[in-house]
């Protein structure tokens, strides 16, 4: 498990047939996306579900996209960030099907930690012909292209435990938190 990079997340947003909630890409990295990949995402009607980004190593996001609207919400922390005496006794065991490893510890955590939590991506995708194999990889690949590299993935376990220090994975998407 690791977490998208804001930028080539941002990229691929833009292959998503939406006119509101993606910032304009500046990178141009969706510029050598394959035919497959943008033929997928202009199928996409609806996408939801739950996202990490490496700008944050605390913020658990709700992705969600219907028609022509992308929005990404702060649903508050992930539960891995929490004393687990403070998680509600009757969901723990949930909690933890979540975990990647239950013995995971974020208090004891250190960069050479391999275990992250609940912290995923866990993104479902609805529209006409997405259920072919061949559609199902391009999404998949062009989101497994937008995680942090062996390299990043090195900076962002040094720095994780500072949120200001994971400003080197700038953020130009919007997030608001989800209020209810």
């Amino acid at each position: 498990r690791r977490p998208f990079h804001p930028s080539r997340l941002i990229s691929i947003l833009q292959l998503l047939p939406v006119v509101r909630g993606v910032p304009p890409d500046h990178t141009g990295d969706a510029g050598g996306v394959d035919e497959s990949v943008r033929k997928a995402f202009r199928r996409v009607l609806r996408s939801k579900g739950f996202a990490w980004t490496a700008d944050s190593n605390v913020k658990a996001l709700y992705w969600s996209h219907a028609g022509s609207s992308f929005e990404m919400q702060c649903l508050g922390r992930w539960w891995a960030t929490l004393p687990r005496q403070q998680w509600p006794d009757e969901a723990s065991d949930s909690i933890l099907a979540d975990f990647d490893s239950p013995d995971h510890d974020d208090a004891a955590a250190s960069p050479a930690t391999s275990t992250v939590g609940d912290r995923r991506q866990e993104v479902v995708f609805i529209g006409p012909g997405l259920g072919s194999i061949d559609s199902q990889g391009a999404v998949r690949s062009a989101l497994d292209s937008c995680l942090l590299n062996d390299e990043e993935w090195d900076v962002f376990r040094s720095r994780r435990d500072g949120e200001a220090s994971l400003a080197c994975f700038e953020n130009s998407l919007q997030t608001r938190m989800l209020t209810y």
